[in-house]
């Protein structure tokens, strides 16, 4: 069984590999969108909170900081809104977050630090394609540490696909981890496509990538758990 794999590139490869680890499934690579990550001034002195909404954001002001910055974020209290963020925080500055929600939501990350933020300023490293969720009703300031933009061969690499799919018999299964990997792909369909595309199954890692699936007339199945993982169990089921 083809899965389709629209993640960045790299992180399509770690997804990849986690697939062939369970065997019997064929990754496709077709990455809609590549990273691209900022130099920007970052001065966290007056922050109290630091909050990541992706492990892009934690490696994109890794980038910025300097020796001081690196050395005043270990007092630095921290949100993450998932474990696998929460995971790549740990890797890269070697200290636990403070806040991980139960649910992998912008909407549950900000309810869980509304309960422990009072006054204290807060800095969201992003990017300008992030949802606004955090940003609206924190007191502090977003920086773009990193952005994204479609690779130039998208539309190439969606007809080859498409031709694939016309020889084979067997259904697909098409990831989808972001909103904008969505919209990437779906803007670059033909009818043809977008026809065939009702025959194969698609995965979303949770409600809110889902929601924008829906807004082009197709419904993916969502983990219980928001993450990669969880997709690869619904893969499964799928077989």
């Amino acid at each position: 069984m083809k899965v389709v794999i629209t993640r960045p590139l790299e992180e399509g490869k770690k997804f990849a590999k986690l697939l062939e680890e369970v065997g019997a499934f064929e990754p496709v690579l077709l990455p809609t969108l590549e990273i691209v990550y900022r130099d920007v001034p970052v001065d966290i002195e007056e922050y109290q909170w630091i909050v990541f909404t992706s492990p892009r954001g934690v490696r994109g002001l890794f980038r910025n900081l300097d020796k001081k910055g690196l050395k005043e974020i270990k007092d630095k209290k921290i949100g993450a809104i998932g474990k696998e963020t929460a995971k790549e925080f740990k890797r890269i500055f070697e200290r636990d977050v403070d806040i991980v929600p139960d649910k992998y939501t912008a909407e549950d990350l900000l309810k869980a630090l509304k309960e422990v933020i009072a006054d204290e300023k807060v800095l969201i490293p992003t990017t300008p394609a992030t949802r606004d969720v955090l940003s609206k009703h924190l007191r502090g300031d977003v920086v773009y540490v990193y952005y994204s933009k479609e690779p130039e061969d998208l539309r190439y690499r969606i007809k080859k696909l498409k031709n694939e799919l016309l020889e084979e018999e067997d259904k697909a299964v098409f990831t989808f981890t972001s909103g904008l990997t969505v919209r990437n792909f779906f803007k670059n369909l033909d009818k043809e496509f977008l026809e065939i595309l009702k025959d194969h199954y698609i995965v979303s890692i949770g409600p809110i990538t889902n929601s924008v699936v829906e807004s082009y007339g197709f419904k993916g199945y969502i983990p219980k758990e928001y993450t990669v993982r969880g997709m690869i169990e619904v893969i499964k089921s799928l077989r």
